[in-house]
């Protein structure tokens, strides 16, 4: 990090990371000869699930992967449980907590002080990258745009200003600025959105023609509550590293946010920890003031089912194998009020088997039952490949699936509704990817579902 004003950077570092690991309480103890602390789970040791300081139990990989989603968020991390009556427990937990409570493997452990790291030194510090070299500039004067970079004027062999505002080249007048002369500073610079947004005009004829077969949908509001589950499983203890599926994640974050969805993006789950993922998610309480839901889930997989990160289990005939029937059990009616009658999206990206991609064209039998209500309904899913088959992931952009599925959103859903999008997925893959087809499962849908993006 460079900063505005001439001192000495070494001793300004130094003093900077112990004000930052004071603040998170965390020190430095004592081991012994084997460099691990006493009574610290070991990283090799397999523990299945926790005992929290409020006293629930969950999966180890569950709350680790919650302690990075609240990373990322930037808040202080609580208990992640949610009960029957939508309330989180919210009982917060430091990460000392978790260090005693869980193995962290030295990765987890580096990725989580970095990062917690940099959250408080962004609270503690007025810092910004310099768009010359991209180096971490702290702003002394807080009064002041004009902010000098240190190493660019090294570099260059004369002084560079930038504007903390505009993020350019300052230009005007160097001293106490308050407004560079770039054009458009201090307006808000809109980046090019991919999602082509829903024109009021459609929306209203769309309701008025279609009336009770399209599923009413709440106008966006302060007191709309969309929420979608994204669960990416990276690295793996047995397999590949997923490598190409940061690419996936970002996309899929920026389309659903784009949708009005809030995105609780969990990373690298066990089976148990994806169960104890859904479970929560259908009890949130955010649900009884939403119109439909999302979820997207993204990891090996192969005939068996989709893979959780442990793989399989050493010295045990247990496999690690989430079946994608929980995702359906959680949310139907029985076990998500929140979401009765409601559409329920689901992504399912993942192998199904070892074979090459064919069409299967599977016939589908309608029940219906009208003096009961339905246990399972409502829900939409789309499959990267068809059974037995294998899914494709290109190592720099991403998998086919959810590349060419956010393209088509992007480009159709102002206009088209979950179905007819699902199947522009399929024809361009029937067009463009001959050995692999996405397929439609379980769709009990009984009205047309519009996402109507930007309304």
């Amino acid at each position: 990090m460079t900063e505005d004003n001439n001192w000495d950077e070494d001793l300004e570092e130094d003093a900077a990371i112990a004000r930052v690991f004071q603040h998170l309480k965390i020190h430095k103890q004592h081991t012994g000869e084997s460099g691990r602390n006493s009574g610290v789970p070991q990283s090799n040791e397999r523990v299945d699930f926790v005992a929290l300081p409020c006293g629930h139990r969950m999966p180890a990989d569950y709350v680790v992967a919650w302690f990075k989603y609240y990373l990322k968020q930037e808040t202080e991390f609580s208990c992640p449980r949610v009960h029957v009556q939508g309330k989180s427990c919210s009982k917060n937990l430091s990460y000392q907590d978790m260090c005693w409570l869980i193995p962290l493997t030295d990765k987890q452990r580096e990725f989580l002080e970095e990062n917690l790291a940099a959250l408080v030194a962004r609270r503690l510090f007025d810092f910004k990258a310099c768009p010359g070299c991209q180096s971490h500039v702290e702003r002394r004067d807080r009064g002041n745009l004009c902010v000098h970079c240190t190493i660019c004027t090294a570099n260059l062999k004369r002084n560079y200003y930038f504007c903390w505002n505009c993020r350019r080249e300052w230009k005007g007048p160097a001293n106490n600025g308050v407004r560079c002369d770039n054009d458009g500073c201090g307006q808000r610079v809109r980046t090019s959105d991919p999602l082509v947004p829903c024109k009021p005009e459609f929306k209203k004829k769309m309701l008025q023609e279609m009336g009770d077969d399209i599923y009413p949908l709440k106008d966006k509001s302060q007191d709309r509550k969309r929420l979608a589950l994204l669960i990416n499983n990276v690295d793996f203890k047995n397999l590949n590293y997923r490598t190409g599926a940061d690419k996936d994640e970002l996309s899929m974050e920026v389309l659903l946010k784009g949708l009005g969805y809030t995105v609780i993006t969990l990373r690298d789950l066990s089976a148990q920890g994806m169960h104890a993922a859904m479970r929560d998610f259908a009890q949130r309480e955010e649900h009884d003031k939403s119109d439909s839901c999302f979820v997207v889930l993204m990891s090996h997989g192969d005939a068996k089912g989709i893979c959780g990160v442990f793989d399989s289990f050493e010295d045990e005939d247990e496999e690690d194998i989430f079946q994608a029937e929980e995702i359906f059990n959680c949310l139907n009616t029985p076990n998500c009020a929140g979401l009765k009658d409601k559409p329920k999206i689901i992504l399912i990206q993942s192998c199904r088997g070892g074979k090459e991609g064919s069409v299967i064209v599977q016939d589908a039998v309608s029940r219906r039952n009208r003096a009961k209500e339905h246990i399972e309904k409502e829900f939409c899913c789309l499959r990267s490949c068809t059974p037995d088959t294998v899914s494709y992931r290109d190592k720099e952009k991403g998998s086919d699936f959810i590349q060419d599925t956010v393209e088509i959103f992007n480009q159709h859903a102002h206009q088209d509704d979950i179905e007819e999008l699902f199947r522009k997925v399929i024809k361009k893959f029937k067009e463009s990817h001959p050995d692999q087809l996405p397929c439609k499962e379980r769709i009990t849908l009984s009205k047309k579902f519009y996402l109507f993006p930007g309304l």
